[in-house]
């Protein structure tokens, strides 16, 4: 299990660079691996799980959400920061939303998917909050109806390549 799901994670980090705009040949500067069991508190979601990975471009970044075995549609996503992993925080960015949680103007639409791309988007950056991703101190939070404070959750990771 643990192999299929690095191998999906790969996958998956390689073919962004053909689906992010502004993606360089040096690939994703952060990633957060999603799963039910990081979320603080119990979140009965047995593997729900997924993968954000974001590329910057100067004060721009460039994200991919893909999720599988969630409950439920995603009702948002977002950034919290600041927070080590196991900490709770407020959100810093928006990555989707819906019609009833849009989030502020211009925050793109959460698929309605189950298993597949939650969000493709855009989103501008300033230095604190790509300080708390650079540092480790930020998460990616999917929230659902049956789980409105997160289903999956994870810490968002320097990979490298940052600007």
């Amino acid at each position: 299990m643990r192999r299929r799901l690095m191998l999906v994670a790969i996958v998956g980090v390689l073919a962004l660079g053909l689906v992010i705009p502004g993606a360089s040949a040096g690939g994703v500067d952060f990633r957060a691996p999603l799963s039910h069991a990081q979320e603080v508190g119990a979140t009965n979601a047995p593997g729900a799980h997924g993968m954000a990975t974001f590329v910057l471009d100067g004060s721009t970044l460039h994200y991919q959400i893909s999720v599988k075995r969630l409950t439920g549609s995603a009702t948002q996503a977002h950034i919290h920061a600041p927070a080590v992993r196991g900490a709770n925080s407020g959100i810093e960015i928006w990555l989707c939303g819906t019609a009833a949680l849009p989030g502020p103007i211009g925050t793109p639409t959460c698929s309605t998917t189950t298993d597949g791309s939650l969000v493709t988007g855009s989103v501008a950056v300033n230095l604190t909050q790509l300080g708390w991703m650079e540092t480790m101190q930020a998460y990616v939070n999917v929230h659902t109806a049956a789980h409105p404070g997160g289903e999956v959750r994870g810490q968002v990771l320097d990979v490298g390549g940052t600007q």
